[in-house]
């Protein structure tokens, strides 16, 4: 899961030099289309069943993406990157309406990655409100959802088969977005332009990313996968640093440490006895 966060924090220089020359939806589309090729070998094994559940994550999984990208149309870049990371509370807040066991140090650790996100992301804080601010926090509250559904699924499907449902589903879901501007005019031409980043993204940070966290699931309550996702913006960070030369302030790096601190805190359960009878349970 941590991998899967570094190459989500790749993501952001791409992602931030792709945007000033196609649309979000352009770009979500073709993203999910090359996922979706990679991983269409093992369609053939998705059985009904798997489609349901599949269509339904696929669905949430656009959703959150979708809902992020036209929030962060009218807010800053940093309030939405604080917003998105309240799925870090909202997770372990979720879990008992589950009759899910939740550890306290988990509610410890998720305040700690939430706080370490705030001083990150946030330059200052303001009482001001933006509709942005409601879109962005759907995505949060989406990806809280899909985290809980995965969490679900992982242990009555294959992995390869799941993540292959869905990216077809967010491919598709996708292109439906896109369609109105494409009929409108909108040329595919730039997607070309920009075919190395797209097919990293599609390749690295969306078919890869989605079957290694389908796996890390396996062996992960859903409480530790929504910590470890914190630790994004920390990647982004160096990721910034070493190809945008973009510097980290002192705060920044408190935000760091404390997301590193929550990272390890969630690690912590005082029944380990019960935290390995789970374990063996999604083997």
């Amino acid at each position: 899961m941590v991998l899967v966060t570094v190459l989500w924090g790749s993501t952001f220089p791409l992602v931030k030099a792709l945007v000033a020359q196609v649309s979000p939806a352009l770009m979500l589309a073709a993203r999910f289309t090359i996922a979706a090729l990679v991983l269409l070998p093992w369609l053939r094994r998705a059985g009904k069943q798997l489609w349901l559940e599949g269509a339904l994550l696929g669905g949430v999984l656009f959703a959150s993406y979708w809902t992020q990208a036209i929030g962060m149309t009218t807010i800053p870049s940093g309030r939405a990157a604080f917003i998105t990371g309240l799925n870090v509370i909202l997770v372990p807040l979720m879990l008992p309406f589950l009759k899910r066991r939740v550890p306290w140090p988990a509610f410890v650790a998720a305040a700690l990655a939430l706080g370490g996100i705030g001083l990150m992301s946030l330059n200052g804080v303001t009482l001001e409100f933006a509709w942005g601010d409601l879109w962005v926090l759907g995505c949060a509250f989406a990806y809280a959802v899909y985290i809980l559904l995965v969490d679900r699924a992982v242990t009555r499907h294959a992995t390869l088969p799941l993540a292959a449902v869905q990216v077809t589903v967010v491919c598709l879901l996708g292109w439906l977005t896109a369609a109105p501007e494409i009929i409108g005019g909108s040329s595919l031409s730039a997607l070309l332009e920009f075919w190395p980043q797209l097919v990293f993204l599609g390749v690295m940070a969306t078919a890869l990313t989605t079957l290694m966290q389908a796996y890390a699931q396996r062996f992960l309550a859903a409480f530790q996968i929504a910590t470890l996702s914190a630790l994004e913006p920390v990647w982004a960070a160096i990721f910034g640093f070493f190809l945008l030369s973009e510097h980290l302030s002192e705060r920044g790096l408190i935000g760091a440490g404390l997301i590193l601190a929550a990272m390890v805190l969630s690690q912590f359960d005082p029944k380990p006895v019960r935290a390995l009878e789970n374990v063996q349970e999604r083997v």
